[in-house]
């Protein structure tokens, strides 16, 4: 299969586990400037700490992805009436109590799944909390 580098993007994900990989990097824009590379790892703050690598500036853009926030995780479940109501709330007005139930619900729901983008969307898709631990990102 040919590939066309303009549109490819090339994952290297747990990059971490290979210090020399993360080196290599750099050198993806000097050989291949048209390739994307992205480069993941649930552990990489360790390893660069740990190995003393540095980031080459102007070449590497650090991200950090955690997981969904909650108002994000109400997105999802699409309560958007809810995320509304908060958004507006002040500190010092009174919930009504059917609002402060569904939310507390909501928020045991959130970190229960832990926000986790794919358990999320198998929870939406399926309302079992069984389901969502057991999708391929869990189990």
């Amino acid at each position: 299969m040919k590939i066309d580098m303009g549109k490819a993007v090339l994952f290297l994900d747990e990059i971490q586990a290979n210090p020399a990989a993360i080196l290599s990097l750099r050198y993806f824009f000097e050989k291949v400037p048209q390739l994307a590379v992205i480069a993941a790892g649930s552990l990489l703050e360790f390893a660069l700490e740990q190995y003393k690598l540095s980031m080459p500036v102007g070449r590497i853009e650090y991200l950090f992805m955690g997981p969904m926030t909650f108002e994000e995780f109400l997105d999802a479940m699409g309560e958007e009436q809810l995320i509304a109501y908060l958004q507006a709330y002040t500190l010092g007005t009174g919930i009504p109590q059917a609002v402060h139930e569904k939310a507390l619900e909501f928020v045991g729901t959130y970190y229960l799944l832990g926000g986790m983008p794919e358990v999320v969307h198998v929870y939406q898709e399926t309302r079992s909390l069984s389901k969502a631990g057991n999708s391929s990102v869990i189990g």
